[in-house]
């Protein structure tokens, strides 16, 4: 398993692995002092299916790594979106060459506004790990993989409340905090602290955390459950609108290139 790249637009990207300092490679585990691995590389990562990446996906991803960036400058700090592998229940799905295409779309056009707005552009990419893979994946397989190739790093997953609703149906669901940490944000009807920490597996209870701090020292093992709520868009709503010709509704929740593409590519328009 190759680590997570800074992908250009499909297959061939290659560039950029988020490998550890070589001042934390000696430490063994997540237990030591603090200020022993105060240059410890931090990673992050948002699954999904990105069929289209829209302006949501953006500013969670962006909110996570606002966060831990602020939290700890000192750090190298990546964000990947990881495109998850067809599903094969979605015989409608895009290829995931215009997925990929798109997400880097997104973070080009990010990346540039940043840049013109003087602000320190934010390190996202994209991890094709899961991509190209032959359904179906799972997250327990991945995030071993990811520690495997990133041994010191942290790595913080960021998952759906409703993920956590569901996470007993996971293939080793309650395995996942061996090798990251788990970054729960509020969705739909599970919104508060208490409702989301009542239906973690209670062999994950004692993970908890309430404090970022601890998701930046250690490399895994902790949930830390935001209250930051996400803007109410799907990909699926907006496939829906492209089909029904409400391309206002779509426009507006996408990156102007993202949409673009989808014009230009004719995606969605018979589904």
């Amino acid at each position: 398993m190759p680590a997570p790249t800074l992908a250009t637009t499909n297959t061939t990207t290659t560039t950029t692995p988020a490998s550890s300092p070589s001042s934390c490679r000696h430490l063994e585990t997540d237990a030591y002092p603090r200020h022993a691995c105060a240059t410890r590389p931090i990673q992050i990562y948002l699954g999904g299916s990105f069929d289209p990446v829209h302006n949501s996906h953006l500013a969670l991803l962006a909110h996570v790594y606002q966060h831990l960036h602020t939290a700890k400058p000192s750090s190298k700090l990546s964000a990947y979106f990881m495109p998850t592998s067809r599903s094969p229940l979605k015989d409608n799905s895009s290829r995931p060459e215009h997925r990929m295409a798109m997400l880097q779309l997104a973070i080009d056009e990010m990346t540039a506004a940043k840049a013109q707005a003087a602000i320190s552009p934010a390190d996202f990419g994209i991890c094709d790990h899961e991509i190209w893979q032959t359904p179906p994946t799972y997250s327990i397989d991945t995030l071993r993989a990811l520690r495997q190739a990133n041994p010191e790093a942290s790595l913080v997953f960021v998952i759906g409340a409703d993920n956590v609703q569901s996470l007993p149906q996971w293939r080793d669901g309650d395995r996942l905090i061996e090798f990251a940490h788990l970054w729960v944000i509020p969705r739909d009807h599970l919104q508060t602290h208490q409702h989301i920490a009542n239906l973690l597996p209670n062999k994950l209870k004692s993970a908890l955390t309430e404090h970022i701090e601890d998701l930046k020292y250690a490399a895994k093992g902790h949930i830390y459950i935001d209250s930051h709520r996400v803007d109410p868009i799907s990909s699926s709503a907006i496939r829906q609108a492209i089909t029904e010709g409400s391309f206002d509704i779509a426009k507006s929740a996408l990156p102007r290139s993202v949409y673009s593409y989808i014009m230009k590519n004719n995606l969605y328009h018979s589904y």
